[in-house]
Parts: structure tokens; sequence; C-alpha cells
């Protein structure tokens, strides 16, 4: 019988071909023919498309990194015409991100290209066992996100 130690070896494993699935996903996504993007400015453009037009600190919430790196990304999606900068009418002082439409386009693709892929993974199961696999998943990233906390909490 396997011990906690052993699953929790296995689990890593598994997580970790899991995410190189998802990497490669974003790597075809983000080379594609007329732009080439950096991962964080692929998760921004992923965070925006999910969450519309955010405030450079939310960005670097987000991503944990300092606001000053969020600049240069801006700078960058900016240049490649996938985001715009949009200025607060009320406060001067307040800058938003915005993904422009060919940004969105970017987003869209990411995000059909990551639903196929988990579509393919859950295809491989029955329905009965997308239904078990999907509460046992949700147990497991509130489990992980109980850690986290208590980990953050003790730093």
């Amino acid at each position: 019988m396997k011990t906690l130690d052993n699953r929790a070896s296995d689990l890593q494993v598994v997580v970790q071909d899991i995410l190189k699935q998802f990497q490669y996903v974003n790597a075809t996504v983000a080379n594609g023919p007329h732009i080439e993007l950096h991962v964080q400015e692929l998760r921004v453009i992923e965070f925006l498309g999910l969450e519309g037009p955010r405030m450079m600190r939310e960005i670097a919430e987000h991503l944990s990194v300092a606001v000053n790196s969020v600049t240069s990304i801006a700078d960058n999606l900016e240049q490649k015409g996938l985001a715009c900068r949009l200025r607060s009418d009320a406060d001067r002082r307040v800058v938003k991100i915005e993904l422009t439409a060919a940004g969105q386009l970017m987003y869209r693709s990411l995000a059909d290209m990551n639903l196929r892929l988990l579509r393919g993974m859950l295809g491989a199961l029955t329905d009965d066992e997308q239904e078990i696999f999907m509460v046992l998943f949700r147990k497991i990233a509130r489990a992980g996100r109980l850690q986290v906390q208590t980990m953050s909490a003790n730093d």
C-alpha cells in the first residue's frame, strides 16, 4: 500500500505533466506567426480577458510582481497592439490596462485552445468518472488553497 508521501510524489509528477501541456498550449498561442509574447505578457492577456480592464496594481498582484514590472509589460503589449492604457476622467492618476481587439482575439485563441485541451483530458473519462474527478479535484484545490494560506500566514 502506498504511503501519503508516495502518493504526493505521484501527484507532483502528474501535476507537472498537466502544467507542461498547458505551457505547450500557451507557447503555441504566444509564438504565433505575427507576434511573439513572453509568459508574463500572455498571463496579462489571460487575466484581462477574464477580468476586463484592470489597474496596474491589480495586474501586479495577479502576477506577484512589482508595479514597475507591469509598466514594462504594458509597454510591450501596447507596442504589439494587444493592449492600451485608459486614464480615468475623474482621477488622471488612475490608469487601467485594457485589451485591444487584437488582444481580445489573442485571449479567445488561448481560451479556445485551453478548452480543447481540457475537453480532451475529460473525454478520456466516462460521465460518472468526470463527475467524481471534478468533486475530488475541487476538494484538492480547496485543501491546497488552505495550505497556501497557512504557509503565507507563517511568513
